[in-house]
């Protein structure tokens, strides 16, 4: 399990990389605390405590009433930064394939999040930015990407943007020419222009082609870095694949009481454990988690919450039948938070179902669909074999990675996820199993965009059946999460991203 960063550790850490990658220039001095804070959106304490992390490893050199100096930090041996960058060069690759594929979704839905007023300011400011600061595209990007995510209403686009950003920056190697020199020398104030203009006539197949083309342009730069980097060895290493980007919710999924009740509620919801039956005593059940009596309490503590068990004195925990109408979000101010992180997450999986829908759909001949659907359709819980379906069928490992963290927020940020998952059944409304045979119909039969936009829309349903009951329980957060009845027909149709492929031996290094 992955221990979740503090918020001073995760600023430290987002830092600390744009300095080993050159994005932040040694030397130069850092920018204010104030603005680091509003970039990042962080409090001043929590900027403070991750500058001090960032000078006791000597990152920075802090001074009283001056901006933070940047410093190198630590100088590693070459041959070992060589050896960790080639290690992870299909790292770099797929990472730079799932921006050009997610960055213009999730653009063009923050987008529509703004109104008027909201985006002529946005616009105002970011051609200021152009103005003064075209040679810098980090500043940029900050200013426009980042800016915008701000906009969506939904913590986890900016979230997982910044996690993927990280996932592509390419370490400086002494002696070498870093891609983001080359690139400092060609800057792309103009392709920023074209953005702002694409995002103010709510162009998605612009902002498509765009984007694509400044990924390339990066790409290209560090595939020839990686080129030259693999002359240098005798040997190439084999690589390494390793992504999770930090959400920043308020949910910790790894606490072992959470993991405990997350399994028991599954236990209770597929028949395991019968309504009306008695848990096991608390000693009997710590000794089968190994855990404290103090961590098994905390977890049945969390499912009477949840109204899945009741306390009898003299008798124990008596398992109740999980009803969706006994669910009260407003029983605790934590329950209150994961049911927002919980709609969070399902807006996030409507936007990513499309991609990794087509991703899913391009590998599999007539057979292998027609068995896909099959299995599906026979399967107890329609929607979840689905999502089954879409994870063992993506070709990248990001998209497969980031679909996996969205569904462990999405099965564990909120009590109402459980019930939702069964939804395409019928049990809430009726339209969700013929959305569900739709799609699968389409599937079957090769239709990729009729297939597309009804698992959207399948999808769809469920987010806005989950807003509308969270909403007249009183949580009024979730208003601000929207989605779009359709969307654009240019998302449909999958392009093979142009992105060169790295070396996979030295013999294949050679520079032409």
């Amino acid at each position: 399990m992955t221990t979740s960063l503090s918020r001073p550790a995760q600023l430290a850490k987002t830092l600390r990389q744009e300095i080993l990658t050159r994005r932040l220039v040694p030397g130069q001095k850092l920018m204010s605390i104030q603005d680091l804070s509003q970039m990042y959106q962080v409090s001043v304490r929590t900027v403070r405590e991750a500058l001090a992390l960032l000078e006791q490893s000597e990152y920075l050199q802090c001074q009283s009433r001056c901006r933070a100096v940047i410093l190198s930090g630590p100088t590693p041996q070459t041959a070992q930064l060589i050896e960790e960058t080639l290690r992870q060069r299909d790292q770099f690759i797929d990472g730079y394939r799932t921006i050009q594929r997610l960055l213009p979704l999730l653009l063009w839905q923050s987008r529509l999040m703004m109104d008027k007023n909201e985006f002529d300011d946005f616009f105002r400011y970011n051609q200021k930015m152009i103005r003064w600061k075209g040679d810098n595209s980090w500043l940029l990007s900050a200013a426009l990407f980042h800016g915008l995510l701000n906009y969506s209403g939904n913590s986890l686009f900016l979230d997982l943007y910044r996690g993927l950003e990280q996932q592509c920056l390419i370490p400086v190697i002494p002696g070498m020419q870093h891609p983001y020199e080359v690139l400092a020398r060609n800057p792309q104030s103009r392709d920023f222009s074209l953005l702002l203009q694409g995002l103010q006539d709510h162009n998605v197949s612009f902002l498509q082609e765009r984007i694509g083309r400044m990924i390339e342009n990066v790409q290209s730069a560090v595939c020839h870095y990686i080129q030259v980097l693999s002359a240098a060895v005798s040997q190439m290493p084999e690589p390494v694949f390793h992504f999770h980007w930090q959400a920043g919710s308020v949910f910790h999924p790894q606490a072992k009481s959470r993991q405990i009740a997350q399994a028991l509620i599954l236990d209770i919801l597929s028949g395991k454990l019968q309504p009306n039956t008695f848990l096991p005593s608390e000693k009997v059940m710590a000794s089968q988690w190994n855990v404290s009596v103090d961590t098994l309490r905390r977890s049945l503590h969390y499912l009477r919450q949840l109204q899945f068990i009741q306390t009898i004195n003299g008798k124990g925990s008596l398992i109740c039948s999980p009803d969706l109408n006994r669910l009260n979000p407003l029983a605790s101010a934590e329950i209150r938070r994961n049911s927002l992180t919980y709609l969070q997450a399902l807006q996030l999986l409507c936007l990513l179902c499309v991609p990794s829908a087509l991703d899913a759909a391009a590998t599999l001949h007539a057979a292998a669909r027609e068995a896909a659907v099959s299995a599906i359709l026979n399967a107890p819980h329609p929607l979840t074999a689905l999502i089954d379906f879409l994870l063992a069928r993506q070709t990248s490992p990001t998209m497969e990675a980031i679909l996996r963290q969205v569904l462990q927020l999405i099965y564990a940020g909120s009590p109402y996820l459980y019930h939702a998952r069964k939804l395409p059944e019928g049990s809430v409304t009726p339209d969700a199993g013929y959305l569900l045979h739709q799609t699968l119909d389409a599937l079957k039969q090769n239709q990729i965009p009729a297939y597309a936009q009804s698992i959207y829309q399948c999808f769809l349903l469920l987010f806005r059946e989950s807003r509308t009951f969270l909403i007249q329980a009183g949580v009024s957060e979730t208003k601000r999460l929207q989605l779009p009845d359709t969307l654009p027909l240019t998302l449909f149709c999958e392009t093979n991203p142009k992105l060169r492929e790295f070396p996979n031996s030295p013999s294949d290094a050679k520079i032409r």
